[in-house]
């Protein structure tokens, strides 16, 4: 059985890790451990700290946990466009032979008064929580969910990028001369 090492404690991205390790390795067995990591940027990355954090906690994981067999992080954020802000997310995996590979979500737009919120000091998920009157949406359907009408929730939203990501470690000599 091979040790996977999530760094995080949330559901959404525990979940995420599991689906996409064994839609990738549908013959392996998979033992899963969730922990608390460090991404060394603000609680609400904007831009270029969303893949930051992502590498960031990969690192820590890995440095914590260096028996396992794969690393897992997967670090939301915000992105500037003019006014407007959209969300995407990072994931980031690297195997026991120090291999890295990384893919993004698709990005969307957030309605005008969660980044109104988000840009007077409000992290993601609160905003969406004040704004959809929800509690804790990110270990839930999150904003895209909502926004969705929950034809996408948030597992399924990461799960792609995990997927692509993953299968890039597994096909790694594709990516080697």
């Amino acid at each position: 059985m091979k040790r996977v090492i999530v760094a995080s404690e949330n559901p959404v991205k525990i979940a995420v890790a599991k689906r996409a390790f064994s839609s990738v390795y549908p013959n392996e067995s998979f033992e899963f451990v969730a922990v608390k990591s460090q991404s060394g940027v603000p609680d609400q990355p904007m831009n270029d700290e969303t893949e930051k954090g992502a590498m960031n906690r990969l690192a820590f994981i890995k440095e914590r946990y260096a028996e396992a067999d794969f690393w897992i992080s997967q670090e939301g954020g915000t992105f500037t466009d003019g006014d407007k802000l959209y969300n995407r997310a990072w994931i980031a995996v690297c195997d026991a032979n120090g291999r890295v590979a990384k893919s993004s979500t698709a990005q969307y737009y957030l309605p005008t008064k969660i980044v109104t919120n988000i840009r007077e000091g409000m992290e993601l998920s609160e905003a969406n929580d004040a704004f959809f009157n929800s509690i804790n949406s990110k270990q839930g359907i999150g904003a895209v969910g909502y926004i969705t009408d929950g034809l996408i929730d948030r597992e399924n939203y990461y799960l792609p990028a995990a997927i692509i990501a993953l299968s890039e470690l597994k096909h790694h000599e594709w990516y080697t001369e």
